[in-house]
């Protein structure tokens, strides 16, 4: 990728994070990735353009972490659940730019649908091994994605609400919540 244009989206994800879209200005993003106005306009059509390319960015970066060393091999519908959205929340966790900019930005309407299944693909996943537990009967009775998107806000709650909380992400509380949410959705 281009530097400049990472640089770009690197200074653009914490102005989003921590001003919010329309309280940023082009002119604001970069100066902060120190190119000019030209640069960023060279890179991206304006600023929902740029949410759109770094919600691609940022989840290739989270499904490179969450998939690395992945194998779903000889792993049973309940592993697989547990080892991902555990890599889930240890990504937002550890990247915590990037969990306010996907709480944020999630069900944005800038997210169209075109933009979502590009940033979306290699978490389709989940959705096989949630139609493979509801072939087994041990979900209750939904789409496999709305299950991963009942998991996914749940798990976005959750990470918030520890955060305003100061509850300590350890191991223990880690697995704690997983086993909440997936008897939640278990049948």
């Amino acid at each position: 990728m281009n530097d400049k244009r990472e640089n770009i989206l690197s200074a653009s994800i914490e102005l989003l994070v921590s001003k919010g879209l329309h309280a940023i200005t082009v002119a604001e993003i970069a100066a902060k990735a120190q190119v000019g106005i030209g640069t960023f306009y060279k890179h991206f059509k304006d600023k929902e353009d740029l949410v759109q390319q770094i919600w691609i960015w940022q989840k290739k970066k989270e499904a490179d972490y969450i998939f690395n060393n992945y194998s779903a091999d000889n792993l049973s519908v309940r592993e697989q659940y547990f080892v991902l959205w555990e890599r889930v929340v240890r990504y937002f966790v550890e990247h915590p730019t990037e969990y306010y900019f996907s709480y944020q930005f999630a069900s944005s309407n800038i997210l169209n649908e075109e933009i979502n299944s590009i940033a979306m693909e290699r978490f389709l996943v989940f959705d096989e091994f949630y139609e493979e537990g509801l072939k087994q009967k041990l979900f209750k009775p939904l789409k496999a994605n709305h299950l991963r998107l009942f998991t996914f806000s749940t798990i976005n709650g959750w990470i918030l609400w520890a955060k305003d909380e100061q509850i300590p992400f350890t191991d223990a509380t880690i697995q704690l919540f997983l086993t909440m949410s997936w008897d939640s959705i278990k049948n």
